[in-house]
């Protein structure tokens, strides 16, 4: 393993300059299937947290009377499917989207009346989407009432959504680990025909394709496991500078602030990364070995 370890290494300085374009070119790949892996991680996020919260929003009309808002919230409290009920006012559905947000100063000198009052509703886990649209038009019917809002469409949309994305990200997956293959397959053929000489005088003292195939394997996956690591270390500082930006405005919308990849997922992309690179190098070796 030491002899296979250094023959590597001397391998890795010989060729410095061409794995250094190899790896730079890889890391851009990996780049992009990682930023299709963290945006879905973090829509499918939005959609479990949504989804297993089943709020509703029942805006109330201006002036509503408190006796009939009082009369409302009782109504809706005594519903089994639900969970919690919460009387927002105008001056408190400003002051919540002020906190939540970074809105230019012309926003933040919004008047309250222009957010109207709400009974923001909490629905208990398992309740069918037929049932709370039949509870959302129950609610509608009431005078207080200006409009309710079940979020059943956005979620839909969502889901719609997050099914794509899987779908560009497997197809992302399968276009990186072909070009991971056929950058790591050329690099290690040109290192092979610059060392076929010294592979040829190997094979006639009696050395086995294995211990000629060795090197060249190590070299394949340090390629690939290095294009990998760079990609989710450039990844990991676009997040951190991009993140509170992004809790400022996206989650002050949805309620779920953003989030980096999970450490199993960085773990499958680098050990990935680096099987593919093995791969690809023993898959370019066969035919230089047949001497």
């Amino acid at each position: 393993m030491k002899q296979l370890i250094t023959r590597a290494r001397r391998g890795l300085r010989e060729e410095m300059r061409l794995y250094l374009v190899a790896v730079s070119s890889l890391a851009v790949a990996f780049l992009c299937l990682g930023g299709a892996l963290l945006a879905l991680t973090n829509l499918s996020a939005v959609a479990r947290a949504w989804g297993q919260s089943s709020r509703m929003t029942v805006y109330l009309r201006d002036g509503a009377e408190a006796e009939d808002v009082t009369q409302l919230r009782a109504s809706v409290e005594g519903l089994p499917e639900v969970r919690s009920v919460e009387h927002l006012s105008s001056d408190e559905a400003r002051a919540q989207f002020l906190e939540h947000s970074d809105v230019e100063p012309g926003l933040a000198a919004l008047p309250a009346e222009v957010f109207p009052a709400s009974l923001e509703i909490t629905l208990a886990q398992g309740v069918a989407p037929s049932r709370t649209a039949r509870i959302a038009e129950r609610v509608a019917q009431f005078r207080a009432v200006s409009d309710v809002e079940t979020y059943r469409g956005w979620f839909s949309r969502l889901e719609s959504l997050l099914q794509a994305g899987r779908a560009i990200a497997g197809v992302l997956a399968l276009l990186v680990a072909l070009c991971v293959l056929a950058v790591i397959g050329n690099t290690i053929r040109l290192a092979v025909a610059r060392r076929r000489e010294e592979i040829e005088v190997m094979k006639l003292c009696g050395a086995t394709d294995e211990f000629v195939r060795g090197p060249f394997v190590l070299e394949g996956t340090f390629q690939g496991f290095m294009s990998a690591l760079i990609s989710v270390v450039v990844l990991m500082g676009g997040f951190m500078l991009v993140r509170d930006e992004l809790d400022a405005t996206v989650a002050a919308l949805t309620g779920v602030r953003a989030a980096f990849l999970h450490p199993l997922a960085l773990v499958g992309l680098t050990l990935g990364g680096a099987a593919v690179g093995a791969l690809g190098s023993a898959l370019s070796l066969r035919r230089y070995l047949l001497v």
